[in-house]
């Protein structure tokens, strides 16, 4: 794939209504999604399929999964570099039992590719069956990219509270 360079950027969590998330105590401001083009990502999802996911990075799990969530999508696990990595979960988990969204996350050179997002309920994922028809795929300039995701790593929402 060549071509445009896709932005990534970082927004407050909203449901689908918009609303920010919330817990018995008020909204969580600390809880962000993942923007493609001005656009949040879950949205575009929400237009082809209506997927009931969140973002990790909106969700309830531990600050430790939200770090290990951007790390995986930095690239830095020891699964291989080219792979299906999960973008959205279930708001407790990233279990597949429960269902998530995949893509496969390709690192070409300094740019990052994520092409073919699927629901995936098992360890594989059917895009022809599953998957999201005119969604990507994204290439992201790969420094921008990391220093999205990095700032994430800096910040509160990936981190744990001492």
């Amino acid at each position: 794939m060549r071509g445009a360079y896709t932005t990534l950027d970082l927004a407050p969590a909203t449901r689908a209504d918009g609303v920010l998330p919330g817990s018995p105590t008020g909204p969580r401001h600390d809880l962000v999604d993942l923007v493609v083009d001005g656009r949040p990502l879950l949205r575009l999802l929400d237009e082809v399929d209506g997927a009931d996911t969140v973002s990790p990075l909106a969700s309830d799990v531990p600050p430790v999964l939200r770090a290990d969530h951007v790390e995986r999508l930095l690239g830095r696990d020891p699964r291989p570099a080219h792979g299906r990595r999960v973008i959205y979960s279930c708001p407790d988990c990233e279990d597949l039992g429960c269902g998530v969204v995949t893509a496969v996350v390709e690192h070409h050179g300094e740019d990052v590719v994520w092409r073919d997002f699927a629901w995936q309920t098992g360890p594989t994922a059917d895009a022809a069956r599953d998957g999201y028809p005119g969604v990507g795929p994204y290439r992201f300039h790969g420094a921008a990219y990391r220093s999205v995701l990095l700032r994430l790593l800096e910040s509160s929402a990936c981190r744990s509270v001492a």
